[in-house]
Parts: C-alpha cells; structure tokens; sequence
C-alpha cells in the first residue's frame, strides 16, 4: 500500500494538497491535524480511501503515537507533505512565551520528528514536501520567530536533499508569500497590521497547484508565482533593500 501522508490537513494549503491528491494513484491519503470532526469531513468529499489521525503535533505524546503507528505498519509513504505550523505577529520578547516555544515545537521541531519517522518507509521516487516561506528568505522585524522558524525549513531542506539525492528521495520545497487563508488572520490576532503588508496575496488552489507540477518535475523549490519570486530574489542578492522594504510597511 503507497499513502501520501499530509499533516496540517483541516484547512488551508494543508487541505488543498488532499483535494489535489485525490485525483493521484495513491492507496491512502493519511490527514493528520488536531481537529478530528473537521478532517472527517475532508476525508469524506474524497474519493482515495482516508486514515484520518487526530494528533496535536506539539505534543511528544501525539508525535510517538504517530511514530509508532509508522513501525506497526511499515507502509509505503510515496508522498510527505509537511503543512503544520503558524505564526504570530509582535515584537519577539511581547509575544508569550509559551506561544512561541510552541511555534517553535510545531514549525521546527514536529517537522523534523514526521520527516525522520517517515524516511524509512520512502522509496526512489518518494517525495518530501515542505511548507517553507518567503519569509526565509529576509530576516522580518514583528514576525521575527516565525520568519526565523522558516529560515531553518529552508536550509533543512537543502541539507535533507543532498542526504537523500543517493535514494532516489526528492525534496521540494514550498515557499509562497501571503496566501489567503485563515493564516493571516491567526498570525494577526490582535494587533495593529497595516493593510499594505498583505497587499499582495495568492490563493492556496494556486499554490498546490503550482507545487504539484513543480513536484512531478521533481524540482528543487516552487513559489507560486511572479510577485514572490521577484521578492525572494529581492531578499537574496539585495537584503538591506529588502529589510527596508519590510520595515517601510510599519511606518
């Protein structure tokens, strides 16, 4: 049996990349999220046979029992898609600190658990999927732990990609800007965001998309489109024009 396993998978990007692999050759599609009632109705508009797996992925307790249920059952995992996370806006000492070792549990430290259980069980050809972000690209003052926990999914990524280039595994990784899903409004919350920050946004059927062709030409990266391309590029060879660009928004 070949699954495609995606975590993240009751709403957003996470719930777009089931949709689209309904429509792909696999056995299963295992949706793993906290909110049972709401992947039991993902699960239920597919048409792929679905495990849906409720689990808290800051919890080591959720995170074993997901990695013991890989062991019991050694399935083939031809697709990892690793969607989980969220961010927070305000200044880095302001935010509790409770949410951001959370943040930190969940973008960082869940990812790297999944992908390490999972890697046993890929073939040549499998393929691991990261949710990365444009913000890896430029250090971002007032969303500064969040842009710093998808600096280090991009070179993981990078890193993970060579260790696995020997056993046929590809590595993509998805690095969009904003995109309009509830995201934005829960990295927001109460604060004070001006409008023009999320001036330029994409819709998460664009990004899936993009990925899953990007995907099956076993690319490197995929950014869904122009704008944030132009951006990262902006970000890379040019970083104190783009931190003034950031800031500019704040002023």
């Amino acid at each position: 049996m070949t699954i495609a396993m995606v975590t993240g998978a009751s709403s957003g990007i996470g719930e777009e990349f089931c949709r689209s692999l309904d429509s792909r050759s696999f056995d299963s599609i295992w949706l793993i999220a906290r909110r049972a009632d709401r992947l039991e109705d993902i699960a239920s508009g597919l048409s792929t046979p679905c495990r849906v797996i409720p689990a808290d992925l800051t919890s080591e307790g959720d995170l074993s029992r997901l990695t013991s249920i890989l062991t019991e059952e050694e399935p083939e995992i031809g697709l990892l898609v690793n969607c989980a996370g969220f961010g927070t806006f305000g200044r880095s000492w302001e935010i509790p600190i409770g949410e951001t070792r959370s943040m930190m549990d969940l973008n960082m430290g869940a990812l790297v658990t999944i992908t390490h259980a999972c890697i046993p069980y890929m073939v040549p050809g499998s393929t691991v999927v990261q949710l990365c972000s444009q913000s890896a690209y430029i250090p971002l003052s007032d969303l500064n732990v969040y842009a710093s926990t998808k600096a280090f999914v991009r070179h993981y990524c990078d890193g993970l990609r060579a260790e696995l280039r020997d056993l046929g595994i590809n590595v993509l990784e998805v690095s969009p800007g904003w995109v309009r899903t509830d995201f934005i409004d829960i990295c927001t919350g109460d604060n004070a965001v001006p409008a023009k920050v999320f001036s330029h946004t994409v819709t998460r059927e664009r990004v899936v998309s993009v990925s899953m062709r990007d995907l099956d030409r076993r690319r490197r990266r995929s950014v869904p489109d122009l704008h944030t391309r132009a951006q990262i590029f902006l970000a890379t060879h040019f970083r104190g024009l783009a931190e003034h660009v950031w800031k500019g928004y704040f002023r």
